[in-house]
């Protein structure tokens, strides 16, 4: 449960230290809060700051340039959206189902004086909004994730709006979805490397153009 050193975060992913004195009352209050209800698996708490804040602060580079609203899918403890709002990035939705995660993230935000929205529902019940990006991490396979992206989709009234851009945090398993998912859909993502984890990626559509909900 230990933190790492300002420095050793900054090799990875440069913060302010500002920043990252927030991210320090986040991990406080997180490991405060686990002790009544399981924000994270308790297997993962030993080594919290790579697993979760290193893991989550790695995607700003991919979203720091996004202007209008970024959507975390089912967010859990905030990872990696409330990570992301913290080290700067605006209009930051939160969406998840369950209400004792969302009053921790209203916690989170409200000590460490950041500006996001919580919805507290299932992302098919989420009110279509204008959206830029849709992220999501430890959430669901790949076909489910474009699944929920596609339902959220469907309720812009204006369908001629261009599809959002798309980050996804993957294990090991990202092959074998990736190979699922092509049965269905014709989605290209671009594949990075993780910086926590050496068998997982980073999936990432950019040009929104690539994304076809079509079905084969």
């Amino acid at each position: 449960m230990n933190k790492i050193s300002y420095d050793r975060f900054c090799s990875n992913v440069y913060v302010s230290r500002e920043t990252y004195a927030k991210l320090c009352i986040f991990h406080e209050t997180l490991i405060k809060w686990q002790n009544s209800i399981n924000l994270i698996s308790k297997d993962s708490i030993k080594n919290i700051w790579e697993r979760h804040f290193l893991d989550s602060a790695q995607l700003y580079r991919f979203v720091k340039d996004v202007k209008g609203n970024v959507f975390d899918f089912g967010t859990g403890a905030g990872f990696p959206g409330l990570i992301l709002a913290i080290m700067g990035q605006k209009k930051v939705h939160l969406v998840e189902s369950d209400f004792k995660k969302c009053a921790f993230l209203t916690e989170i935000a409200m000590l460490t004086d950041v500006q996001v929205t919580i919805h507290n529902c299932r992302i098919e019940k989420l009110s279509y909004l204008s959206v830029d990006l849709i992220t999501s991490r430890a959430l669901a396979p790949l076909n489910k994730l474009v699944d929920y992206v596609e339902i959220f989709i469907k309720k812009s009234p204006k369908k001629t709006e261009k599809t959002p851009k798309l980050l996804f945090l993957k294990g090991k398993s990202y092959k074998s979805e990736l190979l699922q998912l092509n049965k269905t859909k014709k989605i290209d993502f671009q594949e990075f490397p993780s910086l926590t984890d050496k068998d997982g990626k980073i999936l990432y559509i950019n040009n929104m153009d690539m994304l076809k909900f079509i079905n084969e």
